[in-house]
């Protein structure tokens, strides 16, 4: 059985259009399917257990029509069933995880994709912890968690006026370069903790860190251009103690991945972080944004099956 999560508001009901074109034109049966939509913000995660419990073993893939968002929800939905076949429709504003996997960003032709090829790939997601919580409460990412500048980004996108219009005129991209040059001049760089592999290190004037699974973030940006999934590290990226002016630099340049140039930025791979902090970080993971004083973040250690290409 084919299940489809949905969100009709992702890409003003693309999504919805797609898949019933798709089912149509295949002449799929209906006995072989089921189709869910979500409400609201959260429902995924509960409509995913729900799913995941009762039909385990019928499930021949889960495929998520939506954004990085919807798919962040899946993903943690179905932190306890990680052997659930997953797949990624992208008709969302970013859809940086189907850039990560070199799926194609045309909905429909990443649809056909998905039916082309029976195999599936292992994927390794990123799981945190915030604040010493029970191990039972920590989440996953599939893409990158961020702390500093890119989170205030992105929590400023989130919460705008501005965002619903942008989108009405397939702008969405202009959403966060706006956020972006507003955040800049707004910021204030903090100081951290961070062990890396058990070393430990303090920095300061650190405006953003950035823990990734594969290159991309931002709706195309290349934050960790020499990424590659994996089952062992991830690729982190800091900027720390640079000038508001460069850094809006850096952002012009991270699209190409040439921002590693700068002397400012600093890369190498890890497979677990702590960052502590004395004040209050905003952190995203996926897009979604949150607060936290610490975090621990590693690889999942039991991969997940994902359709992707590389």
């Amino acid at each position: 059985m084919y299940v489809f999560m949905i969100n009709p508001v992702a890409g003003k009901g693309k999504g919805v259009q797609v898949v019933k074109h798709f089912l149509r034109e295949n002449n799929v049966s209906k006995k072989n399917y089921k189709t869910y939509y979500t409400d609201y913000p959260g429902h995924a995660i509960e409509l995913t257990k729900q799913i995941a419990s009762l039909n385990k073993d019928k499930i021949t893939m889960l495929i998520v029509v939506g954004g990085d968002g919807t798919f962040y929800e899946v993903l943690n939905g179905a932190k306890n069933f990680n052997q659930l076949p997953l797949a990624f429709v992208p008709v969302g504003s970013g859809n940086d995880f189907a850039r990560g996997c070199d799926m194609p960003l045309n909905p429909k032709d990443c649809l056909n994709q998905i039916f082309k090829d029976n195999s599936f790939q292992p994927y390794w997601a990123g799981a945190y912890l915030t604040d010493h919580k029970p191990p039972r409460l920590e989440s996953l990412f599939a893409s990158s968690l961020g702390f500093g500048f890119d989170a205030e980004v992105a929590e400023r996108s989130n919460e705008s006026n501005w965002k619903q219009w942008f989108n009405r005129l397939h702008l969405s991209v202009l959403v966060y370069v706006l956020g972006l040059i507003i955040t800049i001049f707004k910021f204030k760089p903090k100081q951290l903790t961070l062990v890396v592999d058990g070393q430990e290190r303090v920095l300061d004037q650190i405006w953003m860190l950035t823990i990734s699974n594969h290159p991309y973030f931002g709706g195309g940006m290349k934050i960790a251009p020499n990424a590659t999934i994996n089952k062992h590290t991830f690729y982190v990226t800091i900027v720390h103690q640079i000038s508001r002016w460069k850094l809006l630099l850096l952002f012009m340049t991270v699209f190409f991945g040439q921002h590693t140039k700068l002397k400012e930025v600093e890369t190498f791979r890890a497979s677990h972080l702590m960052i502590n902090s004395q004040e209050k970080l905003t952190y995203h993971a996926d897009g979604y944004t949150g607060q936290c004083y610490h975090c621990s973040v590693h690889k999942e250690t039991t991969p997940r099956f994902v359709k992707r290409k590389k």
